[in-house]
């Protein structure tokens, strides 16, 4: 599952997620649609992310089905 999957799985917009985490949602979102790809998040950045969604770091890397669409 990729970020924006695991996301709305948590039930939280972008700027909920914002807020949880401490990532700022234009990052969030640029990740999400693909522009900074998965495997390129900072570990710092994938940790925030990872707690806020309750899972592994690795589990943001794998690509959403509308990223690998783009």
């Amino acid at each position: 599952m990729g970020l924006a999957t695991l996301r709305k799985a948590a039930g939280l917009t972008l700027h909920g997620l914002d807020k949880k985490s401490g990532v700022n949602y234009m990052k969030i979102h640029q990740i999400e649609k693909g522009k900074i790809k998965p495997e390129h998040i900072m570990l710092r950045t994938a940790q925030k992310l990872a707690n806020a969604l309750n899972c592994e770091p690795k589990d943001l890397l794998t690509p959403d089905e509308t990223e690998q669409e783009n």
